[in-house]
């Protein structure tokens, strides 16, 4: 049900994050003076940081002292791919725990600045066709946007958080995934805290505390506040063509005429109510059904959760990178050429990642092409002197230690033998 995150990280030594294996920081300088830029893209003054990805993650030490990690929790559960699959409160714990186990971060250092809550449905009609009859949440316009990363959807925005609705099915199709079809997400997107400390919520522990099922009815009460229309309501042509048109709901608040905006509203509601097919209420009895299921606690809360942080067995991982490759050939091992592009065309903060690791300092300032090549190049090098390695040090029926006793490890969703 959460997804992206403001965080700000405190009690936390800056030089143990540095340090951190699994980070790879580096900081924007001037070409020409070799100085720390202190300016933006638009010339505004900035405070200068370091900057670091990991699994969707984006982590900032400002030169204040103050850390911040940016991004998707539910992307980091799928290594920064995809946010398209159910992320209950079992998989949220398990992220938690890895963060934990590979960044020693505690949930109460983590201060929320922003939050998203959210959930992904299969819908009994084509989402674009609930897209395109949302037209209002509350008396506000719902409007389409489009995003590098988050493609087509339609948002309403609000003085502290914003309605989103996304047609899930077409934004990862588009980026060559296989998602479920008529896959539909209703989102708030939190800008600012006051509700959540109201509640008294100020940290990730605190959220866990107060219980995300709690949350069940500020979401079904935010659908219910969409003035939806149902293209298969009984109605006279001459009502038709007004309740269908986007622009005569907000002439009638523009124009100070809200008595008949509300008692138009209601009659477009209790028609919506007594149709037999009823979609708005369908998708609220969906939503409903779908957030008890995510917020059923496995019995089983171990260590076992590490194997939730990944993507699920169905998907190819590089052997090398531990990335999604399923957007390769099918008898690909390695991740190449297409998913290096891939990834820099649709997720260029893990290309950033693999570029940062796999890249060697020859070959930073050449032309991106060749960035690819080499980087593919390396990965294969890689692979090919961990074999000729395994090979020189355990000779053939020779065992290493940990399968003289028989001990596995558990990656990448998969029980293996070291």
């Amino acid at each position: 049900m959460i997804d992206y995150n403001k965080i700000l990280l405190t009690d936390y030594p800056i030089k143990k994050l540095l340090d951190n294996p699994h980070l790879y920081f580096s900081q924007d300088i001037n070409t020409n003076t070799g100085e720390i830029r202190t300016t933006n893209k638009k010339g505004k003054e900035q405070t200068p940081f370091q900057i670091a990805y990991y699994n969707d993650l984006t982590f900032k030490i400002f030169d204040t002292g103050s850390i911040y990690i940016y991004g998707s929790l539910h992307k980091y559960y799928n290594k920064g791919l995809h946010n398209y699959n159910d992320f209950d409160i079992n998989a949220i714990l398990g992220v938690l725990n890895d963060l934990n186990d590979k960044f020693d971060i505690m949930p109460e250092q983590c201060i929320l600045k922003n939050i998203e809550l959210g959930i992904n449905i299969k819908t009994p009609i084509e989402p674009n066709t609930i897209l395109d009859n949302c037209f209002l949440h509350k008396t506000k316009l719902f409007v389409y946007q489009i995003h590098s990363d988050e493609g087509r959807y339609k948002q309403c925005e609000h003085t502290q958080y914003v309605v989103k609705i996304y047609n899930k099915t077409l934004h990862y199709q588009k980026k060559g995934l296989h998602p479920p079809t008529n896959l539909l997400r209703f989102e708030l997107k939190f800008n600012k805290m006051e509700y959540f400390n109201k509640l008294g919520i100020f940290n990730l522990n605190d959220l866990l505390e107060y219980g995300l099922h709690n949350f069940k009815n500020r979401l079904l009460d935010e659908w219910n506040n969409v003035l939806y229309f149902d293209n298969s309501i009984l109605i006279d042509e001459k009502k038709r063509n007004k309740f269908n048109n986007p622009n005569y709901w907000t002439g009638l608040i523009k124009n100070g005429q809200r008595s008949l905006f509300y008692k138009n509203k209601n009659e477009l509601d209790n028609l919506i109510e007594n149709n037999p097919q009823n979609i708005k209420r369908q998708l609220a009895e969906i939503m409903s059904k779908k957030i008890d299921e995510l917020n059923i606690k496995s019995t089983q809360i171990d260590t076992l959760y590490i194997r939730s942080i990944c993507t699920p067995t169905t998907d190819k991982l590089c052997s090398i990178t531990g990335y999604n490759i399923s957007m390769q050939k099918s008898n690909s091992k390695l991740l190449s050429h297409t998913g290096i592009k891939y990834y820099k065309k649709h997720n260029y903060k893990i290309y950033k990642q693999i570029e940062n690791i796999y890249l060697s300092e020859h070959w930073v300032n050449a032309d991106e092409q060749k960035k690819i090549k080499e980087i593919a190049h390396n990965i294969r090098s890689y692979s090919s002197n961990k074999r000729t390695k395994q090979v020189r040090i355990y000779q053939p029926h020779q065992n290493n230690l940990l399968n003289q006793f028989n001990l596995n490890t558990v990656k990448y969703g998969q029980t293996q033998t070291l």
